[in-house]
């Protein structure tokens, strides 16, 4: 069974700071949820969402890691 991952873990374990987890979520990049007003992630769901998003996918499209600019949200 897959558990749920925290913010700081899923930055490890894809070697970025949180702030650009934080902003992944902010731009709909990476797969999560707020529980309780914390964000967290499914770690089946982050391993489906790394593999879709190999080189050459045409699935996904990782943007920048920084937080959208006012007028961009």
């Amino acid at each position: 069974m897959s558990s749920l991952l925290t913010v700081k873990q899923v930055a490890e374990l894809l070697a970025t700071k949180p702030s650009t987890i934080y902003a992944w979520s902010e731009q709909k990049q990476i797969p999560c949820y707020k529980l309780n007003g914390s964000l967290r992630f499914w770690e089946q769901e982050l391993w489906d969402w790394i593999a879709a998003c190999k080189k050459g996918s045409e699935l996904v499209t990782i943007k920048e890691g920084r937080r959208p600019r006012k007028g961009e949200r």
